[in-house]
C-alpha cells in the first residue's frame, strides 16, 4: 500500500473516532463509527493474503451489524422524543440495542467469537490498532449510556473473563492468545464500570499500554506461534526477557503494572459488598494466568542454555532492537508502573 494512501486512511480512522468522542448527537456518533470502520477495512486487507481477506470480511459483517443495531436504537429514541440528542433519557429498548452494539464492537462475551479469527489473520501492527484504538469509540459510547442494572454488567464481565480464560487454554497461536486475553480484560473493565467508571477507564488505559507493548515486541521478534518462543531467546535475549515480564504484567502478577488495575477493581467490588463477584473473577483469572505462565515456561525452560562458537544473529544484525527508545519506554511503564501511581492516579479520581 502506498504510504500516502496508508497515511490518509489512518488519519480518517482517527477522525472517525474523534467525531464519536466529540459528538452530542446519536446520528453523528453513528456516522463517526461508520467513517472509522470504512477507513479501517482497507488497512485490514493491505497484506493481500487469504487470511487477511477472511478477517476483513468477518470484521465488516460484525461491525455492520453493530452499527445497524446502534442506528436502530437511535431511531427508536428519536421517534419518541423528536431529537437525536444524547442527553435525553434512553428508553429500555434503545438502551438494550445500544448495549448489544457496544458488546459486538468491543468483543464482549457472548459477542466475542469474531475477535480471535479476525486477529489471527492480521499482522501485529494492524492487530495492535484493532486491540487498542478501535475500542476507544465504543467505550466512549458506553460512558454516555444511562445507569443500567448492575447485574447485567456483572454477568457480561464474569462471562467474558471465563471465556477469555478457557478459550486461551488450547491455543498455540500468539495472536489468538492475545485475542482471548483482550476478551478477559474487557470482562474486568465491564464488571467495574457500573460501580466506578474512573477505575474502568484507568484499567482500559493500562490494558492499552501493556498489550501495545506486547504487540510491538512480538512484531520485532517476528513470533507468531508458541513454537517460535523457544528459539527467540537466542536471537534477542534481552528483548525476550523483557517481553516475558510484560506478559506476566498482562496476567496481573504483582508487583508489575498489570496488578494495579485488578487490585483497584477487587477493592471496589469489596467495598460495595460484591464479594461473590470478586471471588468469581479471581478464580476465572487463574485460568488466564495459566496460559500466561505457559508462555513463560516455553521461553525459559524448554530450551537449555547452549554454548556455541559461532556468531549468533543477536550479536550482530539485530542490535537495533535493543536501542528502540519508544519500545524501551513502553516496557518500563508496563512493568514498573506501580512505582508511579502517586503522581498520576489522582487524574482518574
Amino acid at each position: 500500500m502506498s504510504p500516502i494512501v496508508f497515511t490518509l486512511l489512518s488519519l480518517t480512522v482517527v477522525a472517525g473516532t474523534c467525531l464519536v468522542l466529540t459528538a452530542s448527537n446519536w446520528f453523528f456518533i453513528w456516522l463517526g463509527l461508520e467513517i472509522n470502520t470504512l477507513a479501517f477495512l482497507p488497512l485490514l486487507i493491505s497484506t493481500h493474503h487469504p487470511r487477511a481477506t477472511e478477517a476483513t470480511t468477518k470484521y465488516f459483517l460484525i461491525q455492520a451489524l453493530a452499527s445497524a443495531l446502534l442506528l436502530f436504537g437511535a431511531l427508536i429514541q428519536a421517534s419518541q422524543f423528536n431529537t437525536w440528542s444524547v442527553n435525553v433519557q434512553l428508553l429500555p429498548v434503545p438502551a438494550i440495542l445500544l448495549t448489544a452494539a457496544i458488546a459486538l464492537k468491543m468483543a464482549i462475551a457472548p459477542c466475542h467469537s469474531w475477535l480471535p479469527d479476525v486477529l489471527q489473520g492480521l499482522p501485529f501492527r494492524i492487530g495492535l490498532v484493532l486491540s487498542t484504538w478501535q475500542k476507544i469509540a465504543p467505550f466512549s459510547i458506553l460512558l454516555l449510556l444511562p445507569a443500567q442494572p448492575t447485574w447485567i454488567f456483572f454477568v457480561l464481565g464474569i462471562l467474558s473473563v471465563a471465556v477469555g480464560g478457557w478459550g486461551g487454554l488450547n491455543q498455540t497461536h500468539v495472536r489468538k492468545l492475545l485475542a482471548y486475553s483482550s476478551i478477559a480484560h474487557l470482562g474486568w473493565i465491564i464488571t467495574v464500570y457500573p460501580l466506578s467508571p474512573q477505575i474502568s477507564t484507568l484499567t482500559l488505559i493500562l490494558y492499552f499500554i501493556i498489550t501495545g507493548t506486547l504487540f510491538i515486541a512480538l512484531h520485532y521478534l517476528n513470533t507468531t506461534s508458541l513454537a517460535d518462543l523457544g528459539n527467540i531467546v537466542n536471537l534477542a535475549p534481552w528483548l525476550t526477557t523483557l517481553t516475558l515480564f510484560t506478559t506476566l504484567s498482562l496476567g496481573g502478577l504483582p508487583p508489575l503494572t498489570g496488578f494495579l488495575s485488578k487490585w483497584l477493581i477487587l477493592q471496589e467490588l469489596s467495598l460495595n459488598t460484591n464479594l461473590v463477584v470478586a471471588t468469581i473473577l479471581i478464580m476465572a483469572s487463574l485460568i488466564s494466568l495459566f496460559f500466561y505462565l505457559r508462555v513463560t515456561y516455553i521461553i525459559l525452560l524448554t530450551l537449555s542454555p547452549q554454548h556455541t562458537t559461532i556468531s549468533l544473529t543477536w550479536r550482530s544484525a539485530q542490535t537495533n532492537q535493543l536501542t528502540n527508545l519508544p519500545l524501551a519506554a513502553l516496557i518500563t511503564v508496563s512493568t514498573l508502573g506501580l512505582l508511579l501511581p502517586p503522581s498520576w492516579l489522582p487524574l482518574f479520581f
